[in-house]
């Protein structure tokens, strides 16, 4: 299911480029849910596939992997923009290279945060390097993972932030 040109050319490169059997996973399961609450009262988790990472904290994705690197990291909120990295190798880095609030927006959020225009951020963030053209085990145990951690940190909502 190819929806727009944009879309069709980003499966052409994937295949020809680094796994010419990759194909799109279409998530039949996953219901929409509206949310139960106006955004102001609700906690809000931010969750990018950018692959940032903190610098000299975390230890970096693993960008040479041919298959990408499925796990994910735990981003504490008040971290500052220039203390996080990202390790991604397939996608433009020009413009987060010079501001890594395009890809993390943590600071944004914050202020939406302090403004009462979100009830809560969430602490922590989380993090994916989004190149994955097997998906097995992002779907069956690091995504779950992701999400436990988020509900039990209270999330009601995530805002995603794709790269």
């Amino acid at each position: 299911m190819i929806n727009t040109e944009a879309l069709q050319r980003s499966y052409n490169l994937v295949r020809e480029k680094w796994d010419p059997s990759f194909e799109w996973v279409v998530n039949e399961s996953a219901l929409w849910a509206p949310l139960r609450q106006p955004l102001a009262e609700t906690a809000l988790a931010l969750v990018g596939t950018c692959g940032a990472y903190r610098r000299g904290v975390d230890c970096p994705f693993d960008a040479a992997n041919y298959y990408g690197d499925p796990s994910f990291k735990e981003i504490p909120t008040d971290t500052p923009p220039d203390a996080l990295d990202f390790i991604h190798t397939h996608y433009d880095h020009t413009h987060i290279a010079q501001d890594a609030i395009v890809g993390f927006p943590l600071t944004h959020l914050r202020t939406l945060e302090a403004g009462g225009l979100i009830g809560r951020l969430v602490n922590p963030a989380i993090s994916f390097s989004g190149y994955l053209p097997q998906t097995r085990q992002l779907m069956t145990d690091t995504a779950p993972a992701a999400t436990k951690r988020l509900l039990e940190a209270g999330a009601q909502a995530a805002l995603l932030v794709p790269c």
